[in-house]
C-alpha cells in the first residue's frame, strides 16, 4: 500500500475514534438542565451509546499500523457486523426503554457472542502478530465470516428498524398519555441516519478497498457528531405537532385495539371485569394519577395489581384508548383548576392538571375534540 494511502487511512481512522471517545465524554458528562435529575427518563439508553462509543479504543492496531493484514481484518470486522450490532443495540436500548420493553436484551446477548468474539479474535492477533489470520483460516473463509456475521447482524437490525417506526406509529394510543413521551420526529430521522449508515458499511465491506473504508470512517464520525448534537437536547419533552396520523393508521390502530378488547373481553367475566375497571378508576381518578405528565399503562397495571393486558383492553373497551382516557381526565381538571382559581393563567392551569406544557394541552385538547366529530 502506498505511504499517501496509509498516511490516509490512519488519519480517517485517528478522527473516527477521537470523535468517538469525544462524543463519549460528552454524553457521560453533559446533560442539559434541569433533565439531569431524571436522565433516565430523558437520556434512555444513555450507558449503551457511551459503550458503543468507547468500543472504538478497539481500532488502535489499525490505526497505528494500517497496512498489517490482521489490522485491516480488525478495520474489515468493526465496520460490517460490529458497527451494524451497535445500531441495533442502540435502537432497542434507547427506543426499548422508551416502551419499557426489556425482551430485546437476551436475543442481542446471543447475537453478540459470536461478533464480539469475532472482534475481540482479530483485536488479538492485530497486537501480537503471532499469525495473520488470513494464513490460519485462508482469506475466502475470513471473507465468509464476515459477510455471514453481517448478514445476521443486518436481519436483526432491520428488525428493530420495522420494530420503532411501528412504535412511532402506534405509541400514544396503546401505552402513552403524554404524546411528547415518544420521540416521533426524532425516532424517523435517526432511522434514515442508520438505512445511510447499513448501506455505507455493506459497500466498503464488498469493496474490500482501504480507501473506502477511510471515506466511510469520516462519514460515519460525522454521523454519530449530528446524532449527539440532536440527542442533547432530550426529544421526549417536546411536542410533534408537525406528525399527524393518517387515516390509514387510524383505522389500523382501531382494527388491533378491537381485536385486543374482543379477546381479553371473552376471557374474564363480568364480575372481575368490574373489579379491575374499579381498580383502575381508583388508581387514576381517586389517587390521581393521571396528574403524573408521563403516566404510563403499565405504571396503572402495576398501581392497581392486575396483568397488563387486561387493564389495557379493559381501558380499551370502555374509554377507547388508554390516551384518550388519562388525557379526557387532565382536560376536565384544567376546567376545574380555573373555576377554582379564576386568577390562574392557562400555563398554571395546564401544568397542574397533568400537562407537562401548554403545546401538549392544546395538541391533546385538538385531538380528542377531533375524535368526537
Amino acid at each position: 500500500m502506498g505511504s499517501g494511502l496509509t498516511y490516509i487511512c490512519g488519519l480517517a481512522a485517528t478522527f473516527f475514534l477521537t470523535t468517538s471517545l469525544s462524543l463519549a465524554a460528552v454524553r457521560w458528562f453533559h446533560m442539559c438542565r434541569p433533565f439531569e435529575k431524571n436522565p433516565g427518563y430523558y437520556y434512555p439508553g444513555r450507558p449503551f451509546i457511551i459503550a458503543v462509543f468507547l468500543n472504538s479504543l478497539l481500532l488502535i492496531p489499525y490505526i497505528i499500523n494500517p497496512e498489517c493484514p490482521d489490522a485491516w481484518y480488525l478495520a474489515r470486522i468493526y465496520f460490517l457486523p460490529v458497527t451494524l450490532f451497535h445500531f441495533t443495540v442502540l435502537m432497542f436500548a434507547y427506543f426499548g426503554s422508551i416502551m419499557q420493553w426489556k425482551r430485546w436484551r437476551k436475543p442481542m446477548l446471543i447475537m453478540g457472542v459470536p461478533v464480539l468474539l469475532a472482534l475481540f479474535t482479530a483485536f488479538c492477533l492485530a497486537v501480537w502478530h503471532a499469525r495473520h489470520i488470513e494464513e490460519v483460516l485462508g482469506s475466502l473463509l475470513c471473507d465468509y465470516i464476515l459477510y455471514a456475521l453481517g448478514a445476521i447482524v443486518t436481519v436483526f437490525c432491520l428488525i428493530a428498524f420495522i420494530m420503532v417506526i411501528r412504535w412511532a406509529k402506534s405509541f400514544d394510543e396503546d401505552d402513552f398519555s403524554n404524546p411528547a413521551d415518544f420521540p416521533v420526529v426524532a425516532a424517523k430521522r435517526w432511522m434514515l441516519l442508520v438505512i445511510v449508515n447499513v448501506a455505507l458499511c455493506w459497500i466498503a465491506a464488498l469493496s474490500n478497498s482501504r480507501a473506502v473504508l477511510a471515506g466511510l470512517m469520516v462519514l460515519l464520525a460525522i454521523a454519530q457528531v449530528v446524532f449527539i448534537i440532536s440527542a442533547l437536547h432530550p426529544h421526549r419533552r417536546r411536542m410533534m405537532e408537525d406528525e399527524e396520523e393518517t387515516v390509514e393508521e387510524e383505522k389500523e390502530v382501531e382494527v388491533q385495539n378491537e381485536s385486543v378488547t374482543e379477546i381479553y373481553s371473552r376471557s374474564i367475566s363480568q364480575e372481575k371485569k368490574e373489579e379491575i375497571l374499579a381498580a383502575i378508576r381508583t388508581v387514576v381518578e381517586g389517587q390521581e394519577a393521571f396528574l403524573d405528565p408521563h403516566l404510563t399503562l403499565q405504571d396503572v397495571a402495576d398501581r392497581s395489581g392486575y396483568n397488563r393486558t387486561y387493564v389495557s383492553g379493559l381501558i380499551k373497551s370502555e374509554y377507547g384508548s388508554f390516551f384518550s382516557y388519562i388525557n379526557r381526565q387532565r382536560l376536565q381538571e384544567v376546567e376545574n383548576y380555573q373555576k377554582n382559581n379564576p386568577y390562574a393563567t392557562i400555563s398554571e392551569a395546564v401544568l397542574a392538571s397533568g400537562f407537562n406544557s401548554r403545546q401538549a394541552y392544546y395538541s391533546v385538547k385538538k385531538r380528542l375534540e377531533s375524535n368526537k366529530n
